[in-house]
């Protein structure tokens, strides 16, 4: 595809960014003028193919037509805005909500965003340790559970929280498993009886790395044992991105976790968190104060309540039986192309990991250019996740792109 220079949208660019601080900025400066299915379009009027589902949230496609004739709909009926109280669109949805999820699952929190659904589930947690005398939080080294004190306090290091001066001494922090030989091994964790819970993120989500399954089985077998409780962070892998509704079920059906945090998928559009659990969890402190002043949103609600019929519908479900395959081969692929160490791929997730960061950049910018946008994480991966609608023919080319940009880019690199 030949590109335009995008003027008015590096003027766009400039004038946002004079605006805001420098640490919001994008990596990557493509401004958007609209999206629609699995496209993304310029100011230029050139089109790019979006692995990125606008970062995990567009599963059911850009502008999905179902999603905005709800949000319409409710729009029109004067009800934008309820605080906490409830409506029918609230009522809909939750009840959707735990319809599509394992059955065990019986009670549902509405938030906002990823970042509060982690700081509720570290609530329960602590809530729950301090009820049955417990008190660690086990976690993962290199994981990312989003932005907040008690977020960087389970996020990737105990360093990670050092620019507040606070530091949970009870957060135990594990070598992620990247070799599919690491075994679970429970000599690593403090006393089982106080254990509180784990936290996990479904897959490291810097480059798409799986626990190898019988890692994470022997992890949750023994956490079941010793009465801990499991909560998977599915910001990223929830709501079909893996094939399965939550992405930890492709790992087994046998695994039933005690909390889930949910977000980004889970409306395809607007800002919606849920956190999923059992009454007898959630309610272990019922002052625990698990709502806020935009919770069940009748607007969000509305597009969440759509974005779950449309994805969990008979149509959908056989399109992505179909173009599922497609991508793990296409994907998968890619792993013998120069610079390339590996590639992680599983329901239409992918990361592509690299020797380095400069090349897995570079092929970022290249494939840009050349009308496919990845998400470019600045570290030695290169992430591709497209809308769940996307087709088997363009997925074919957007590899192709990608894969003549990581072979531009790594060619330059050895100059």
């Amino acid at each position: 595809m030949t590109k335009r220079p995008d003027i008015s949208g590096n003027r766009l660019f400039s004038a946002t960014a004079a605006m805001e601080p420098r640490a919001t900025l994008q990596t990557i400066q493509l401004p958007w003028k609209k999206a629609s299915g699995f496209s993304v379009y310029d100011f230029s009027g050139n089109k790019y193919i979006d692995m990125t589902s606008g970062i995990f949230v567009a599963n059911a496609g850009h502008a999905n037509k179902a999603i905005k004739t709800a949000i319409k709909k409710t729009l029109d009926s004067d009800l934008l805005f309820s605080y906490n109280y409830p409506t029918e669109v609230k009522r809909d949805f939750l009840k959707k909500l735990l319809a599509v999820s394992p059955r065990h699952f019986n009670c549902a929190m509405l938030l906002m965003s990823g970042s509060e659904t982690v700081d509720a589930a570290y609530k329960l947690m602590k809530n729950w340790g301090n009820k049955h005398g417990r008190k660690y939080i086990i976690t993962f080294k290199g994981s990312y559970h989003g932005r907040g004190l008690s977020n960087d306090l389970i996020s990737g290091s105990s360093a990670k929280a050092g620019w507040s001066g606070v530091k949970d001494k009870n957060v135990v922090f594990l070598d992620f498993p990247y070799s599919p030989d690491a075994r679970f091994d429970p000599e690593k964790l403090p006393p089982p009886e106080q254990i509180a819970g784990f936290m996990l993120e479904t897959f490291q989500g810097w480059g798409a790395w799986f626990y190898p399954k019988k890692y994470l089985g022997d992890l949750c077998a023994f956490a079941r044992k010793a009465g801990a409780l499991v909560c998977f962070d599915e910001m990223q892998s929830g709501f079909y991105r893996l094939g399965a509704i939550y992405g930890y079920l492709t790992y087994s059906p046998s695994i039933k976790p005690d909390i889930l945090c949910l977000g980004k998928g889970i409306s395809s559009s607007l800002p919606l968190a849920a956190v999923l659990t059992r009454k007898v969890i959630a309610d272990v402190d019922p002052k625990a104060d698990l709502h806020g002043t935009q919770s069940g949103n009748p607007l969000c609600c509305a597009a969440s309540l759509a974005n779950l019929k449309f994805l969990s519908s008979p149509r959908i479900q056989a399109h992505l039986r179909k173009v599922i395959p497609v991508w793990e081969k296409e994907t998968a692929a890619l792993a013998g192309l120069p610079g390339v160490k590996l590639v992680n791929t599983r329901g239409l997730i992918a990361g592509i990991i690299f020797e380095d960061a400069k090349t897995a950049t570079a092929a970022v910018k290249r494939c840009i250019y050349d009308g496919v946008l990845p998400v470019c994480t600045n570290r030695n991966s290169i992430k591709l996740a497209p809308p769940l609608c996307i087709t088997a023919d363009a997925i074919k080319e957007a590899i192709e792109v990608l894969r003549a940009a990581i072979c531009g880019a790594a060619g330059n690199s050895s100059k």
